[in-house]
């Protein structure tokens, strides 16, 4: 049964990391799993407003926030086991599994280790096939699989961000309008602000350099149950990596937000009800 309530909830994992969730509303179960060094906390709009017809629960992964910080654990495979026992571990079935970015990378390793059984749905955020730019690759493949580092400037950033002593790497992100658009309110940029800095910069880096190393095109390939997949015209991630995820996923939708309506790398922030009214849609199985 669901806690029917926006508290703070924990569930500890077969190797001891006592992990945190948000747990709200009932109805069908969507479990969202935020971007790296994110919080569950991003989600603030989605779990005041969709916990209107959903269960809505969103989980802060180890190290993240008020999980345990262990010092174990930390790469994308353990995290998608993580995923696997909080959704046995509440006995949850028909799951709409949602992610942000890295969110949405772990959800693609579960898919890998555990398959589809407790599944009804996906949807992914601002999430392209490979992150990482292999040089032999011609402009055409390079816009389909929407790599947006090369091994040299991945280095560099994790570097940088292990050495970082404060969260003006985040702010910088934010104020740069890099990751939201300049109509932003201060509330929303505020958001994004307090919910970064939930994992320590050092494992951030881990964490990091491991995801860069994924390349989930053939797994796309292998997805049949109903996927969403979200992005921005205006966002880092490029939105032409969608379109040609969305034909590699059978029986899969898109959508693609224009800058002006909050289409960067925080549309569920920036443009909440329209995006909580997608999620709804396609939940429903009404989504064109």
């Amino acid at each position: 049964m669901p806690y029917g309530s926006y508290e703070d909830h924990y569930f500890i994992t077969s190797d001891k990391a006592r992990l945190h969730f948000l747990d709200r509303g009932e109805g069908p179960s969507l479990v969202m799993l935020p971007a790296l060094g994110f919080s569950s906390q991003i989600f603030k709009y989605q779990l005041e407003q969709l916990s209107q017809k959903y269960r809505v629960l969103a989980l802060d992964m180890r190290g993240h926030h008020l999980s345990q910080k262990v010092s174990y654990g930390y790469n994308i495979a353990h995290f998608a086991r993580d995923l696997y026992e909080f959704i046995r571990h509440l006995k949850l079935v028909n799951v709409s599994l949602l992610g942000h970015n890295f969110g949405a990378s772990v959800i693609c390793s579960y898919l890998e280790q555990f398959g589809f059984s407790l599944l009804d749905k996906l949807i992914f955020i601002d999430r392209s096939a490979v992150p990482l730019i292999n040089p032999l690759w011609t402009q055409k493949e390079i816009r389909n699989y929407g790599p947006t580092s090369n091994i040299n400037s991945v280095k560099r950033l994790c570097s940088q961000i292990k050495s970082s002593h404060e969260d003006s790497f985040v702010k910088l992100f934010v104020d740069s309008n890099v990751a939201l658009s300049n109509k932003a309110t201060f509330e929303q940029r505020n958001l994004v602000i307090e919910s970064s800095g939930a994992l320590s910069h050092s494992n951030v880096s881990i964490i990091l350099y491991d995801s860069f190393q994924q390349d989930w095109r053939s797994l796309f390939r292998k997805i049949t149950i109903p996927t969403l997949l979200i992005g921005g015209i205006g966002s880092f991630i490029p939105y032409s990596s969608l379109i040609w995820a969305s034909k590699q996923i059978l029986n899969s939708k898109i959508f693609i937000f224009e800058e002006d309506e909050g289409g960067k790398h925080f549309p569920f922030i920036e443009n909440a009800q329209y995006f909580n009214q997608i999620i709804d849609t396609f939940i429903q199985g009404h989504l064109r």
